[in-house]
């Protein structure tokens, strides 16, 4: 991911080469600057792995838990109580399409 006034991977690559077939020394202030972005990357990497396992993985047991419940003919649920579980089904899709949709937002670069 690209982030404003920082170099991405490619641009490292291109100095470094520069730095070599042309003998001059670029500061090591660029060094640390790739170090910075490289943390950054981790970061934003263990960021949506922790959205992914806190949420999404929550998320997608509710979901199957409701359909569970919805299903089971042992226990039929009654009126009211269908209606709540559809409502949870309902509002934990809609949660997990939104953390789905950050999470795609990240990982190509949309936030910066």
């Amino acid at each position: 991911m690209r982030r404003q006034g920082l170099l991405s991977r490619k641009d490292l690559a291109r100095l470094n080469e520069a730095e070599m077939n042309s003998g001059i020394e670029i500061p090591h202030s660029q060094v640390r600057l790739e170090d910075g972005v490289l943390h950054a990357d981790r970061a934003e990497t263990e960021f949506v792995k922790a959205m992914t396992h806190e949420l999404r993985t929550p998320l997608n047991v509710v979901i199957g838990l409701c359909q569970f419940l919805k299903r089971d003919r042992k226990t039929p649920l009654q009126p009211m109580q269908r209606d709540a579980v559809d409502r949870m089904e309902r509002n934990a899709r809609s949660l997990l399409l939104t953390v789905n949709h950050l999470i795609g937002c990240l990982r190509s670069g949309h936030f910066e």
